[in-house]
């Protein structure tokens, strides 16, 4: 303890430079703190500066979203009233009236309140070949917004246009179609008859041949509808050209002499209602009528309809 005592002696020499050294340095302190305070006069203020200097940037850098949020709220704000000063529909220098949009003049679409862009978007529409049948039509031109659209819509007033039917003189065909031969009766033409009417060719004038002698013949023109190739169409278009006149000529069935064999034939019986209304005679006797057919109970109200113009009821004379 002793020894680490003697580095802190100092000789008499040793001590009146220490003390001078001390001086100089209080004196700088001094001199120092004048002269700053001169140059810069009262801290606090100048502190006060420093710190709204560093809080103003420190909020330009932190709150950056909410000064973009601020800067484009104001240019909303600002387009906005760009907007308003522009003339629309609810501007006071609007005024509505009934109007035919077709060929409107721009003056008076500017009375309506449209702005001259809009007008010039409808100008080139037209231009372009376009016009306006209905109201709804005025929808069609992009610069017409749905809001608009619903303030003009009452007032406009489209006119119908009457288009001009052209009379054009008789010819020599026009006067063969209107003279033409008389109506094809089906029961008795053949297939070049049938090749006449419209939508009828060489195909289906032989399956109308054909199906009717399987039928035994026509007894009603809807029954042309049954034939396979004959279209709604087709039918429409013949049925005013054709008749069926000679039913006296259909093939007649007696019922109470045929086969079950001959009667599947016909196309209005399948092979189980011939063999059926067969059975049925041989059990209880011939038929009287056609009300006797009903009595087996499985043929439908339809099959009887259908079959009966084609029925005779003759006793068997064997």
């Amino acid at each position: 303890m002793k020894r680490l005592l003697t580095y802190f002696k100092f000789s008499k020499t040793e001590q009146n430079g220490f003390f001078i050294i001390l001086v100089i340095i209080i004196l700088f302190i001094v001199l120092y703190t004048i002269i700053t305070k001169q140059r810069t006069g009262d801290p606090i203020p100048n502190q006060v500066k420093v710190f709204e200097q560093s809080f103003h940037d420190s909020t330009e850098i932190i709150d950056s979203p909410n000064k973009k949020y601020i800067n484009e709220k104001v240019n909303v704000e600002k387009k906005n009233n760009i907007h308003k000063k522009r003339p629309t529909i609810d501007s006071e220098d609007a005024k509505l009236f009934y109007f035919n949009p077709n060929n409107l003049s721009v003056t008076e679409w500017r009375k309506l309140g449209l702005s001259d862009k809009q007008i010039t978007v409808i100008k080139n529409y037209e231009k372009k070949g376009g016009s306006f049948k209905v109201k709804e039509d005025l929808k069609k031109v992009y610069s017409i917004n749905s809001r608009l659209y619903k303030k003009l819509e009452p007032y406009i007033n489209i006119k119908p246009v009457v288009e001009k039917t052209i009379e054009k003189a008789p010819m020599l065909y026009d006067k063969y179609e209107t003279n033409k031969s008389e109506l094809i009766d089906v029961n008795t033409c053949d297939t070049v008859a049938l090749m006449r009417l419209k939508g009828i060719g060489t195909i289906l004038s032989k399956r109308i041949l054909k199906y009717r002698d399987v039928l035994g013949g026509f007894y009603r023109i809807e029954q042309l509808k049954e034939v396979y190739g004959v279209s709604v169409e087709t039918y429409e278009m013949i049925k005013d050209e054709i008749v069926v006149s000679n039913v006296d000529g259909v093939k007649k069935i007696n019922i109470n002499q045929i086969d079950a064999n001959s009667l599947a034939k016909h196309p209005y019986l399948s092979p189980k209602d011939a063999k059926l209304i067969i059975n049925y005679r041989d059990q209880h006797g011939n038929y009287a009528n056609i009300e006797d057919l009903a009595k087996i109970g499985t043929l439908s109200d339809l099959a009887i309809a259908k079959i009966a113009p084609y029925l005779i009821f003759e006793n068997d004379s064997r």
